[in-house]
Formats: C-alpha cells, structure tokens, sequence
C-alpha cells in the first residue's frame, strides 16, 4: 500500500505541471545563452552550443528520448501477459526507436550515415528517418486509435509533441533550402552563414526539445494511468476468488 502511494505521488498531475514548466524554462535559456553568446562572441558558448556534440542540448535530448523510449520497455515487461492494447510489437517498436534516437542525438549517426551508406549521399538520411517516423504510424494505425479513444488527452499530448518535434526537424531543413536563398538577397554572406544559419539552429532544436517535453509529459501521465489500472484489475481478481 505504501509502495502504491509512493508510485501514484511520483506522476501526480501538480509535480508533471512543475517539470514541464521548469524544463521550458532551463530550454529557453539554453537559447538565449546560445544566440547572445554568439552575438557577443561571434561564436556559441561551447557548453550550450545548441549545434553541438555532447553539449547540453543534445544530452538534454538524448534524456529526454531515452526517457519516452523506456516507458514502452518497461510496460513491455509489467503487461507481458496483459492483451489490452498496445501490443508487445508496440511498445517494442517505439521503445527501440526512441532510444534510438536518445543514442543518434549524442553521437549523431545519422551525419554519418553517408560514409556507411554511400548511396544515401549528404542529405538522404532525412528521407530514411522520416520514413521511420511515419511508417510505425501506418503500421500501428489501429492502436493508436484505441489510444486516442481510451488515453485521449495524454495521446493527444505525445501526438501534439511529434509534430511539433517534427516542425523543427523537418522544418527547419526546409528552411535551409528555400528561406535562405531568398535572404540572401537583402543579407550579406557573411551575416547569413553566421546569425541567420545559428537562429536556424536555434529554432530547430528549441522546437525540438519543447516537443520531447510534451512527448514525455503524455508518456508519464498514460503510464501513471496504466499503473492505476493494472493495480485496479489485480484487486478486481482477488475479490473475484475469494469464496
């Protein structure tokens, strides 16, 4: 009983507010630290280079991803025998592509993809990761349909996080190859392979991490739900045998 309410005070709604707000707050400054220093410098600060490796934001990352990836693992092993949705092959399929992503954002893989894979050239990577981000989507499609029905709120906080993860990834690759062409008209070079290129970056990694925070808020509140439930079952059981 003791243990129920030690589990149930971890993930109330009152601590997950103070954490989400907490962590926007330390990612805003990460930026301000970032683009100021740049803009007083001329170049970031090394700790908070938000272009970096092993820096604050990529770790920052890295946690967050290895975070949302472990939730599905361990339901994986406390609801092995369970048959309510989502499947094994879910929580499989996500936990290991999340922490897949934790590991790619510290050691970057995907920038050396290319040297492995040759054929994929400078930017084929974007194309295989964002088939990787769909295709789960497609293939799960029914049981995130019965998440959306059952888990509704905290699904629609981890779908609202990846697409707002998916603006500053995928969006600011975009803006790379269309908006700055057109800057360069009324931009000097250098200006633009400096501020514009680092506000570029800014832009798609705050994104990035605010997304991961919503991801990991909805994950902790479906998992904190899922404990309740399970905990609910196992006593419906137990009243169910006795004589």
């Amino acid at each position: 009983m003791k243990n129920s309410k030690q589990s149930q005070q971890f993930i109330t709604q009152k601590k997950l507010n103070f954490l989400l707000v907490g962590l926007i707050t330390f990612e805003v400054l990460i930026v301000i630290i970032y683009l100021g220093s740049i803009l007083v410098s001329g170049k970031p600060y090394p700790p908070f280079d938000m272009n970096g490796q092993m820096t604050i934001s990529s770790l920052l990352q890295a946690l967050h991803l290895f975070v949302i990836g472990l939730i599905p693992l361990i339901l994986l092993f406390q609801e092995w025998h369970s048959k309510i949705y989502p499947s094994r092959w879910f929580k499989l399929t996500f936990g290991i592509l999340l922490i897949y992503g934790a590991i790619d954002e510290v050691w970057k893989i995907h920038l050396q993809l290319k040297n492995w894979i040759p054929w994929l050239g400078e930017r084929g990577w974007l194309q295989l990761y964002i088939v990787l981000f769909i295709m789960p989507l497609i293939i799960f499609y029914s049981e995130l349909r019965f998440l959306w029905r059952s888990y509704r709120k905290e699904t629609f906080l981890a779908l609202l996080g990846m697409f707002i993860f998916g603006i500053g990834g995928f969006g600011a690759e975009v803006f790379k190859d269309i908006a700055k062409p057109l800057l360069s008209l009324f931009f000097t070079q250098d200006f633009l392979t400096t501020f514009i290129e680092k506000f570029r970056i800014a832009f798609e990694e705050f994104f990035e991490l605010i997304g991961e925070n919503l991801v990991v808020y909805g994950f902790l509140l479906f998992w904190g739900k899922r404990i309740d439930e399970n905990k609910q079952m196992v006593s419906q059981e137990v009243v169910n045998t006795q004589p």
